[in-house]
């Protein structure tokens, strides 16, 4: 996708996942500058991260004109949530129209989630896109940086090029390169248990939800896929299962699944893409240094079991495209830039901390060993189907998956022209 190409750009995005590619979409729904998004991979495809837009995702969607596009994507609407327990059965039913969300919760394999929030923001006409493309170092001149080069395989072979812009921002991931070259530090402290995804069979006595079969040797997690014909699992390994989830066959795994929950007992596995991935959190001390930013998981990086990674990413590129947007719209100084990127930094840094904190709770609850930690699930969600326990959730969705979004809009670029 290109189109742009020779006329320079405004900022430049490293790595078109959820979080760059959210960012570009914000930035060029509401504003005329021109924005570069870059990715070393040759297309959208991170097959191991998450599929679900919770109604905080779905609320930006909306509002950048791109909810539809996920709709005709294929992005199937999950009406509820359930909880079963190995030996009670069901615990808990929640009918997610009964809590007062304002947007629905979506779930799309993620390569389609990048696929689509890419092909809208180039279809804004302001973007554009280029893969096979990795950074590998940034420009800098008297402390600020000022641009990147970038080693393209295009064309048939490497070619390094620099390239200029007001802003760069660095959305590649844990590992980033643009926050290895700011010198942010992003310490990890790693959990004791670990998550593997796989693809079955629908199970026949399954009806779309987002389902939880609890089970003392782990939780599983099952989400319908598009297709109507599979479900996605994500299944709760502990360490001393880790080596039979790692290099064990597909059905010594899928045994080892049924053993959890009797929905799977006539389910085949397709075991394409299936992978088992260790678990950490962190949170990087600054989200912006010597004129650059950062977002997504290239500051921090949480445990999934809340789901919060995705929307936390989403919310972020929000955020900056929010506040970066009018400035670099009107052409300010550095100095305004600057105080863009701190006010930037100080909304999301504690909000994000917050979730960190949440999540990681709610995963040692969850992943919590022995009788003990499956007694408490079980009372827990039992009580989740309560009058009280449905008070409590409307209290926990509004926390973490219907927070109201705060937009950007053409107004903020021209006010002042």
């Amino acid at each position: 996708m290109s189109g742009l190409s020779g006329e320079g750009f405004d900022v430049v995005v490293v790595g078109a996942g959820v979080g760059g590619a959210a960012f570009a979409l914000a930035l060029a729904h509401a504003s005329p500058l021109r924005v570069l998004l870059v990715e070393r991979h040759p297309g959208p495809g991170k097959i191991n991260r998450g599929d679900s837009l919770l109604p905080a995702i779905t609320a930006y969607l909306e509002a950048w004109q791109a909810l539809d596009r996920f709709r005709a994507a294929g992005a199937r609407a999950l009406p509820k949530m359930q909880v079963f327990h190995h030996r009670a059965g069901l615990l808990m039913e929640t009918k997610l129209g009964d809590l007062g969300l304002r947007h629905p919760y979506l779930v799309l394999p993620h390569p389609d989630i990048e696929r689509v929030l890419t092909e809208a923001a180039c279809a804004t006409g302001r973007v554009e896109v280029r893969y096979c493309c990795r950074a590998t170092r940034l420009l800098e001149e008297s402390g600020r940086v000022g641009g990147i080069f970038l080693d393209s395989e295009a064309n048939g072979g490497p070619q390094l090029e620099e390239v200029r812009a007001r802003l760069v921002v660095g959305a590649d991931g844990a590992n980033s390169v643009v926050r290895a070259a700011l010198d942010i530090p992003l310490p990890r402290r790693p959990y004791d248990h670990s998550y593997f995804g796989l693809e079955v069979e629908r199970p026949a006595d399954y009806e779309d939800a987002m389902r939880i079969e609890l089970h003392p040797s782990g939780g599983i997690l099952v989400v319908p896929h598009p297709s109507g014909e599979r479900v996605g699992l994500g299944v709760l390994v502990r360490p001393r299962d880790e080596e039979l989830f790692r290099s064990g066959t597909v059905e010594e795994k899928l045994e080892a699944i049924r053993g959890r929950s009797p929905l799977f007992a006539n389910c085949r596995a397709f075991p394409r893409g299936s992978h088992l991935y260790k678990l950490s959190r962190a949170h990087a001390p600054r989200y912006t240094a010597r004129g650059a930013a950062l977002l997504g998981d290239a500051v921090h990086v949480t445990n999934p079991t809340a789901g919060q990674g995705m929307t936390m990413a989403v919310e972020d590129g929000a955020a900056l495209a929010r506040h970066i947007g009018p400035i670099l719209g009107r052409g300010r100084p550095p100095l305004e830039i600057d105080r863009a990127l701190r006010a930037y930094e100080g909304e999301r840094r504690p909000a994000n901390a917050s979730l960190i904190r949440w999540s990681h709770w709610m995963a040692c609850f969850y992943a919590l060993d022995g009788a003990l930690g499956d007694w408490l699930r079980r009372r827990l969600f039992a009580l989740g189907g309560s009058a009280f326990g449905q008070m409590i959730q409307r209290r926990i969705w509004s926390r973490i998956a219907s927070r109201v979004p705060r937009m950007v809009t053409n107004e903020h670029f021209h006010s002042s022209v």
